[in-house]
């Protein structure tokens, strides 16, 4: 007979080390109290619940298969197996646990929780909804929660956390309870605490793949991607039947430049759901990214066939330079552009794709009508300030004084030489970019982030509270090539040849000109360009994956491009000859003079390859990919004359750098 006190005693024990965050020694006091009393089913129970937290499932299995046979009443074991079946992918063995525990014991939350998910997971959603409600109202830790997600959806941030706080005292290692606080953290900018919060949740649940996801996702808003990839890796490895792991994987993967594996991710997601319509065009995107353009083209049309309303697919197709719409599917596009209900980015995205589609039958008013209305509804959906961006720039031309620079620039970084290509997107910097990676000693990644992350954590508390650019000043030599070589050594996944050069494509680079100089001597910069009106009338036309914000308002895009010409213009007087200028007209109009021209700034040999750059089989990750496959060609030079009448008050910002141009 088991004495109720030793069964006490060895539960305040275990549940003591549990709050601790100490899962193998609660692992080792079950067992020592097991050795002597191996049919104590409070114990044996726990055994099983925390060899699941610590991810040893058919250890877990076992032992809760053991205990529900010792006492089949007893609800506790059957949420624990049911949790077990779920982390399986099983989701009707799991419903089935949970059914039970309830019906022994409808008090649990947790049990309610469990069986929301099962029914979530089985396609049961009404059900899954009602258990979900049932949950709430036995959990006061969820009302609690619930009541802290209003107070920080309406901007309370304080008493949500405060609400918060208070749970934990009582609850330390509830889990959902350190999410909150983590994303409270995250929102008021307290990076560090944000992430030991994570991190605290992970240990506490090491075998629970979405705190794993959340931590990706985390690591992915502070653009601490190959940290992000690798912790989606896991949690894949977790549950490799999570489909939305699967498909952020490829996502983060595709970001990081590695298209042949985000392909291999999107193509497992497919494995477990052919219609999945987000993993087929990422896999289209990827096989473009590839050159396999008439795979690509497949798998945006079987996107289409299952979707026929997901405008990012037509925009995919229309974005291709060979692909020609038939009249039936402009007629599709159009038709679904007037059904569309509360789907912002499937209106803006059809829009771009008629628009494109006009260009294709010279129907350019009609096209440009397409542009205005999809730009419009694009700069709703995302956040510019032209006034912060200029206010920056005065910043950065003020702290780089022909002074300060001369007097710092005797650091030297050791590693490759990277080659940044700078300027506005849409002027030719892929083509810049190709002509270089077809060069033996070069390796072409793509658009990098780490000069602008890495600027924007300099400074801090530590620092006085200054910030880049000012923080500069109180830099030593020692310290600004500690910097040089963190942007080499986080660059380091993006260049897995490790060729003595490799390209950085980063077109905000423009702007970290000076620091570049300062902590990479020995780099390149190359400032693509292109006729201002063809610029901005390219980006205004393109629709982008990520970021240029700038894009999506046509004056904005003017004020942008002046913005650009103003620190390239201040970094020509005050670092003479530091960078190449390389005009896309005059590379359409002698390729083989310019090449040679960008190859001696580069130091590099002359290399036939370059000149039959379009022959490279290098995956190209920008709108340009399909471009840079093929010869040059002319077409694009004064494209904008299509739109000369839509376009008085953008020559008008532009009459400055307009009046410049027409003089080369």
């Amino acid at each position: 007979m088991i004495d109720d006190r030793n069964t006490r005693t060895a539960l305040h024990d275990v549940f003591r080390l549990i709050n601790s965050g100490q899962m193998p020694q609660a692992e080792s006091a079950c067992r020592a109290h097991l050795d002597e009393h191996p049919d104590d089913i409070n114990i044996l129970g726990l055994l099983g619940a925390i060899l699941l937290k610590l991810g040893r499932t058919p250890e877990a299995k076992k032992a809760l298969e053991r205990t529900i046979e010792l006492e089949p009443t007893f609800a506790k074991p059957h949420e624990d197996l049911g949790m077990l079946h779920l982390r399986a992918g099983d989701a009707a063995a799991a419903k089935t646990c949970f059914e039970e525990s309830i019906r022994l014991d409808g008090t649990q939350a947790s049990a309610h929780a469990g069986l929301a998910k099962a029914l979530l997971q089985s396609g049961e959603a009404e059900a899954a909804k009602e258990a979900q409600q049932q949950y709430t109202s036995l959990s006061p830790v969820a009302q609690a929660l619930a009541k802290a997600n209003n107070l920080l959806e309406s901007g309370e941030t304080a008493a949500a956390e405060k609400i918060c706080e208070d749970i934990s005292k009582k609850h330390p290692t509830d889990t959902q309870v350190l999410r909150m606080l983590a994303r409270i953290a995250s929102e008021t900018d307290r990076h560090v605490v944000a992430e030991g919060l994570l991190k605290r949740i992970i240990k506490l649940s090491p075998d629970d793949d979405q705190c794993l996801v959340d931590f990706a996702l985390y690591l992915a808003e502070r653009g601490r991607y190959p940290e992000a990839v690798e912790t989606l890796q896991r949690a894949a490895s977790l549950d490799p039947t999570v489909i939305s792991t699967q498909q952020r994987l490829g996502d983060f993967l595709a970001i990081t430049g590695k298209p042949a594996d985000a392909l291999a991710v999107y193509e497992t997601a497919l494995r477990l759901d052919p219609e999945n319509v987000p993993a087929l065009i990422g896999s289209g995107h990827m096989l473009r990214i590839l050159g396999r353009s008439g795979e690509a083209i497949d798998a945006y049309e079987s996107g289409i066939a299952i979707r026929p309303d997901f405008g990012d697919a037509w925009w995919s197709l229309a974005s291709l330079r060979s692909y020609k719409f038939s009249a039936q599917q402009i007629g599709e596009m159009q038709a679904r552009l007037k059904s569309i209900v509360d789907d912002n980015i499937s209106e803006f995205s059809l829009h771009f794709a008629l628009a494109r589609a006009a260009e294709e039958m010279q129907e350019f008013e009609q096209a440009w009508k397409h542009y205005e209305l999809g730009n419009a509804l694009k700069r709703s959906n995302v956040t510019y300030g032209p006034v912060r961006i200029e206010m920056s720039h005065d910043a950065l031309i003020k702290q780089f004084d022909r002074d300060f620079l001369a007097a710092s620039v005797e650091t030297v970084a050791d590693g490759p030489t990277p080659i940044f290509i700078v300027g506005m997107p849409r002027s030719g910097s892929t083509l810049v970019e190709q002509i270089l990676a077809s060069h033996s000693q070069v390796e072409g990644t793509s658009e990098l982030p780490y000069m602008g992350l890495l600027a924007e954590s300099l400074g801090g508390p530590r620092a006085g509270g200054k910030k880049y650019p000012e923080v500069l000043a109180d830099m030593t030599a020692e310290q600004m090539a500690a910097f040089g070589k963190s942007y080499l050594y986080y660059s380091q996944t993006d260049r897995p040849q490790n060729l003595p050069r490799f390209t950085d494509k980063m077109p905000a680079n423009f702007a970290h000109v000076g620091l570049i100089h300062l902590a990479l001597p020995n780099a390149k910069i190359i400032d693509a360009r292109r006729h201002p009106l063809d610029t901005c009338v390219g980006n205004y036309r393109q629709l982008f994956a990520q970021g240029k914000n700038h894009a999506y308002d046509l004056n904005e895009c003017a004020e942008y491009y002046l913005e650009y010409v103003r620190m390239m213009n201040h970094w020509d007087e005050v670092l003479p000859g530091r960078v190449l200028a390389v005009q896309y007209e005059d590379v359409v109009a002698d390729v083989e003079s310019q090449v040679r021209r960008i190859l001696d700034y580069c130091e590099l040999p002359w290399e036939d390859a370059c000149l039959d750059f379009y022959q490279s089989s290098r995956p190209v990750n920008t709108a340009s990919a399909d471009q840079v496959r093929v010869p040059i060609y002319a077409d694009a030079v004064g494209f904008w004359k299509n739109y000369d009448t839509q376009l008085a008050d953008v020559k008008e910002i532009l009459a400055p750098v307009l009046e410049e141009h027409s003089q080369r």
